[in-house]
């Protein structure tokens, strides 16, 4: 049986919504377009902001390449204060 996915343990290939059911604490950048990150495992997660509405709100990346994209921010990701209260 294989043991849950983790901010911690992080399988090799991941799919987008094992990323989206994670608890993951995110840090504003100071890139107007990539807007959040985090250290997930030995892993760099980027989440960018897309030309809404002609494109998905959000896209994420992991290690600089592109995972997928996606439009509702995950409840069980949490952003610095700062940031939700300009949101």
């Amino acid at each position: 049986m294989s043991r849950p996915v983790t901010a911690e343990r992080v399988p090799p290939r991941i799919s987008l919504d094992d990323c989206l059911s994670i608890g993951i604490a995110w840090s504003h950048t100071n890139d107007p377009t990539a807007l959040w990150s985090a250290n997930v495992g030995a892993e760099t997660w980027i989440v960018c902001v897309n030309d809404f509405p002609e494109e998905h709100l959000y896209t994420l990346y992991v290690n600089g390449e592109e995972l997928g994209s996606f439009d509702e921010w995950p409840r069980q990701w949490s952003r610095d204060e700062e940031v939700l209260n300009r949101a």
